[in-house]
């Protein structure tokens, strides 16, 4: 099952990537949203082979996820692949520079069940799938704006 999203944000991409890899501020975020997480290598690189081990809260149950950035190519592509019980997931961002100051960004969730209990979870979610994506696409616009506000920030101060 496949959601996927674009976006225009009024920044250079060198930012705009800069801000999808600041892998600290996400965690912070993470922590601040109740998931639990820890790096699988203290000194781990900022780039492919980066990896987490979460516990992450879904459908009331905290789930074990593993997750490793697969594509590190600035400012243009960052690629993760994540494994939870019988589920594998595909996380893909691209980045096009549209001018010097606006970049699209394209995020790609790719979940694929390997196991039938996780067949069985997919399929059940299929039934919320245009709700789902609305919600992904609200989260990423969200995202997106905040972007294009801090770089306007950052320029005027």
């Amino acid at each position: 099952m496949k959601f996927s999203t674009r976006q225009d944000i009024e920044a250079p991409a060198d930012f705009v990537f800069g801000h999808i890899t600041d892998f600290e501020g996400l965690e912070r975020q993470a922590m601040r949203r109740g998931i639990d997480f820890s790096r699988k290598s203290p000194t781990q690189p900022r780039g492919v082979g980066a990896g987490w081990t979460l516990k992450v809260p879904f459908r009331g149950k905290m789930r074990d996820l593993d997750a490793e950035i697969t594509e590190f190519d600035a400012p243009n592509v960052l690629m993760a692949m994540a494994k939870s019980g019988g589920l594998n997931m595909e996380i893909t961002t691209e980045l096009v520079p549209l001018s010097a100051q606006r970049t699209r960004v394209t995020f790609g969730y790719d979940v694929r069940p390997t196991t039938l209990s996780a067949r069985i979870l997919v399929q059940s979610v299929k039934f919320a799938k245009s709700t789902l994506q609305k919600r992904f696409e609200k989260r990423v616009k969200t995202y997106c704006q905040n972007l294009s506000e801090q770089y306007q920030g950052a320029q005027r101060g």
